[in-house]
């Protein structure tokens, strides 16, 4: 599954940007700029899975669900990124926030 976000400024945003205010503590972002988003990936043996959200626990949840229904070489990864400027619908990713694998039937994380 996959959310899609889509970022509305309203008056409190453009007040808090232009008083210097600081956004979300835990993700970063500012505010009246593009919201966080957390793109997550999975390779499978036949394939694998992915989407983006504009919440990490969101993100590490799907990554773990789909592991934990997975073969025993999958892989899976949840990055932080943004979206690209350059008119193309392409995210840019700013960084690894967690990776994980299976490990027999457990769900193994590496922060």
């Amino acid at each position: 599954m996959t959310c899609a976000t889509r970022y509305r400024f309203t008056e409190s945003d453009r007040y808090g940007t232009e008083r210097g205010m600081a956004g979300d503590e835990m993700t970063g972002a500012k505010r009246g700029g593009p919201p966080a988003l957390f793109a997550w990936d999975v390779v499978l043996c036949d394939g694998g899975a992915s989407g983006v959200t504009d919440d990490q626990v969101v993100a590490l949840r799907h990554v773990r669900r789909v592991l934990q229904e997975a073969d025993a070489e999958s892989r899976g990864k949840v990055r932080r990124v943004t979206v690209g400027l350059s008119g193309r619908v392409e995210y840019v990713e700013l960084g690894v926030v967690a990776e994980a694998w299976r490990d027999g039937a457990a769900v193994v994380w590496a922060w």
